[in-house]
């Protein structure tokens, strides 16, 4: 493992916090540590030296993409490796990059205006849920907390705008009064709430089913996998997407036929470099077969984390997608090593 000293100073912290972490049942962690690359921990370093490199003085990443947004991801990227505020290697750049985005909300605590809406807002959000959780100042804990405390209920509001067809409701969309859903947007809320409430932030009760019920209708019978809004085919991240908001949404007992085909359907659909939005993909996959573990962690977990590995600049980076959406080297880099650390198993977001 990577500098496992720096992992359990992390994961002391995480420990001292424990009503952030969502506890596995006993027996219920897949065994997955003989199932990883053997390269995995040297490409790891690599890779979080050269993003450390990439950070701008004010502590922010931008890179060609939305800086609140890359901000968030390269944050979540040194958390899934046990780099926490003032804590490893990496702990400066940590705590500079959470200070840049806790003065980078709109005065009613929305981080997406004029930056892809929705997706950068639930994406700072969740970077500061899992920043909260290891952060060992109580003064720059209050601070998280009331942020995260606005950032939720804009999340809830915009899940709760009028939609055009009900078909669409519980999901989100780009704009906080969006009148439709996407798969892909609602992944990155669902994940955002399942942090905030990991962290004692309050979630209405119903925000789970309804988020699980919009998933569901975003199922393809045809394509046996998950589309990116309903009534499309499915496609492999949006597949992965799908899986794992049933997981984390606690939606995945009642809905095992769709797993079951989910699952199936990523092990048959592997992500290259060509596929739409690569490093995306191979974040949400990694997650989701993860959450199923099993075969499917064989077939195509393994596999993308050997892919991103073999894809892996000299310098310690990855190459620009060739998804013009993906934004530049920072990004990729930051998707890249989330996907990576998924064996580690440090960010109680995606803990089962």
């Amino acid at each position: 493992m990577r500098n496992a000293e720096l992992r359990t100073a992390s994961a002391v912290l995480i420990a001292a916090a424990m009503f952030v972490m969502i506890c596995r049942p006993a027996g219920a962690a897949p065994k997955i540590d003989d199932e990883i690359p053997p390269r995995l921990d040297g490409s790891i370093a690599r890779g979080l030296n050269f993003l450390a490199k990439q950070q701008n003085p004010d502590g922010s990443f931008d890179g060609g993409g939305p800086k609140v947004a890359v901000t968030g991801l390269s944050v979540l990227a040194f958390l899934a490796a046990g780099d926490a505020p003032d804590v490893g290697k990496f702990g400066l750049v940590v705590h500079n990059s959470i200070e840049w985005l806790l003065s980078h909300p709109a005065q009613d605590g929305y981080f997406g205006a004029g930056e892809h809406g929705m997706y950068t807002h639930a994406i700072a959000t969740m970077a500061l849920t899992q920043a909260y959780g290891v952060e060992p100042d109580a003064a720059r804990r209050v601070r998280i907390h009331a942020a995260l405390q606005k950032a939720v209920a804009i999340i809830v509001a915009a899940q709760n705008a009028p939609k055009s067809n009900p078909i669409f409701a519980g999901g989100w969309r780009y704009e906080r009064n969006s009148a439709d859903s996407d798969l892909s947007l609602s992944g990155w809320n669902v994940m955002a709430l399942r942090g905030s409430a990991a962290v004692g932030i309050d979630v209405p009760a119903d925000a789970r089913p309804r988020a699980a019920a919009f998933v569901l209708h975003c199922f393809d019978a045809n394509s046996k996998g998950f589309g990116y809004q309903p009534g499309s085919a499915a496609q492999s991240g949006e597949t992965a997407i799908g899986m794992l908001c049933l997981y984390l949404l606690d939606a995945a007992d009642a809905n095992a036929p769709q797993l079951d085909a989910a699952s199936k359907y990523l092990e048959s659909h592997p992500i290259d470099e060509n596929s739409p939005f690569p490093y995306y993909a191979s974040y949400y996959l990694t997650q989701a077969s993860f959450q199923r573990h099993g075969l499917t962690w064989t077939r195509a977990g393994r596999p993308t984390l050997e892919r991103l590995i073999r894809l892996q600049d000299k310098d310690g980076g990855w190459p620009q997608s060739k998804s013009a959406q993906e934004p530049g080297r920072v990004y990729a880099a930051a998707m890249a090593l989330q996907a990576l650390a998924v064996p580690y198993r440090l960010l109680p977001v995606y803990q089962r």
